[in-house]
């Protein structure tokens, strides 16, 4: 299910200066058209309703004070979006909270609920998802909180305990701002081209894009941790995919781990050797082995990790072998989930791999199993063909609005 109710805190709302207050007047008429319910946020008793009636906004559907808690806990704690959730009778993955403090974006997160800053009423914090108006609140919940999850291909599979998730064909292509005016994943990802959509680059948009989507799938349990897969050289991780997930997994309610997943041995460039096998003729060398010795889990996460949900992220996907020892390295670790979140797939297959009867796994040191150790079994992946066209006006519809 998608967005459903706004929660604003009462200061971002009853602002002085005649320009926020007719902007928010505006945004609240939007919320009330598209059938969105609005809620406020007081910690002390206060008549909303008159204020709003006195700012011109519509009347609020519920309003939370902490009187009306279960429990009298301060701003910060979860309990205060679960009255928002049981008032409105919504999921908290269908909430979008408006704050602007750093209790505000406790009271979201710790709860596993969407958080923007609101630049107007407080500073701008470096962890959250900020908007410098309150004009910015529809085109962001549009975009990204009020579409269904935009997955080209999709994969479940809750015995391994696996979640895979790609937003595009490879070969995607999307608008971008002038000059450009059109861009592939490939001359984000690799080719490391800046690229500008609606004002923001491609790569944080495609991550939100990806993050949202998760998020309104109702994927992302409170506590969730979220890495990048690591690149093919000690140390290396994808400047594209870093620079955003990190922010990205503080505004919905998860932590960024960049050393949950190492790189201890430089491994071959799959991309590259699968490009040279082809441009010769011949088969790839590259498999899963080239992972499974190169890769394993940070030593700090021994016993940390046993229920936790884990993202991990990555560009590309082929037939998912770095996925796959991500997988069982977390598995063995006692994690309770893995989502494979991935912008690009090159086929609509992916092969999973199991270690066969009697093959241990130290997930916190460097493994020297073989393929020959694990069974490989290949799946045909669900695929949303209507899904690019999708993506293709939404990211179009971003360079119209800020044209």
């Amino acid at each position: 299910m998608t967005l459903k109710a706004i929660v604003f805190d009462y200061k971002t709302l009853f602002h002085r200066g005649s320009t926020v207050t007719n902007e928010l007047k505006a945004v609240l008429a939007w919320v009330k058209e598209n059938d969105l319910e609005i809620c406020i946020l007081t910690t002390d008793p206060m008549d909303v309703a008159t204020l709003c009636a006195q700012h011109g906004y519509p009347s609020p559907d519920l309003h939370v004070q902490k009187a009306d808690l279960r429990e009298p806990k301060a701003r910060g704690s979860d309990i205060w979006m679960d009255a928002v959730a049981d008032g409105l009778n919504v999921e908290h993955h269908e909430l979008l909270s408006i704050g602007s403090s750093r209790w505000d974006w406790l009271t979201a997160i710790n709860a596993g609920v969407f958080y923007l800053h609101a630049e107007w009423a407080g500073p701008k914090r470096s962890q959250c998802l900020a908007v410098e108006t309150p004009d910015d609140i529809p085109s962001y919940a549009s975009q990204l909180l009020m579409q269904e999850p935009r997955f080209s291909f999709s994969y479940d599979d809750p015995d391994r305990r696996l979640s895979l998730r790609s937003m595009l064909p490879a070969n995607a292509t999307l608008p971008a701002d002038p000059p450009r005016r059109s861009f592939t994943l490939q001359d984000v990802f690799t080719r490391h081209r800046s690229i500008s959509v609606g004002g923001n680059s491609a790569s944080d948009m495609l991550t939100l894009h990806a993050v949202s989507s998760l998020y309104v799938e109702g994927m992302l349990p409170k506590g969730a941790l979220f890495c990048v897969y690591p690149s093919s050289k000690v140390g290396k991780l994808s400047e594209e995919l870093e620079q955003f997930v990190k922010p990205a997994a503080s505004m919905v309610h998860g932590y960024y781990r960049d050393d949950l997943l190492v790189r201890a041995v430089d491994a071959p460039d799959t991309s590259l050797e699968r490009y040279k096998a082809k441009r010769d003729g011949r088969r790839s060398p590259i498999s899963i082995a080239n992972q499974i010795q190169t890769v394993h889990l940070g030593s700090r996460y021994r016993g940390r990790l046993e229920g936790k949900t884990v993202i991990v992220f990555d560009d590309f996907t082929t037939t998912g072998s770095s996925m796959e020892w991500a997988r069982n390295l977390l598995v063995a670790a006692g994690v309770a989930h893995v989502i494979a979140l991935t912008i690009g797939k090159y086929t609509n297959r992916y092969t999973t791999y199991d270690p066969k009867r009697g093959v241990a796994i130290d997930p916190f040191s460097l493994s020297a199993l073989g393929v020959d150790a694990f069974s490989e079994i290949e799946h045909s992946l669900s695929e949303d063909y209507d899904n690019p066209g999708l993506m293709d006006d939404l990211f179009a519809q971003a360079v119209e609005d800020t044209a």
